[in-house]
């Protein structure tokens, strides 16, 4: 359960901080600065599940988590369309993600 709040906390804050990103008017707005922390503190923890989780569960797990995330992100806060391919896509790589937990048994 530890790797989950981990991976949950990493993917949060990771696509939090691009969402603030997208958000911001240039460089210095306060919508850029809070977006970057966000951003590098998801980085920080990336390096933390690189220790406690083998690479070839922790890269799909991750990647897979931070675009079904960013996708929702897109779609809730920014309006973006939202179409078959999109949810598709998300299910696909869904059922990815616990497939590569499955197989690399990564306590979820």
């Amino acid at each position: 359960m530890k790797v989950f709040a981990v991976f949950v906390m990493y993917t949060l804050l990771s696509a939090y901080g691009l969402y603030k990103i997208k958000l911001s008017a240039d460089y210095f707005d306060a919508d850029f600065i809070v977006g970057f922390a966000c951003y590098f503190s998801g980085f920080v923890i990336w390096f933390y599940i690189l220790k406690i989780t083998p690479l070839t569960i922790a890269f799909p797990v991750a990647a897979g988590a931070l675009i079904i995330v960013t996708t929702l992100f897109g779609v809730v806060l920014l309006n973006e369309a939202v179409n078959m391919y999109k949810i598709f896509g998300a299910l696909f790589i869904m059922a990815g993600i616990v497939l590569m937990s499955l197989g690399g048994r990564l306590e979820i």
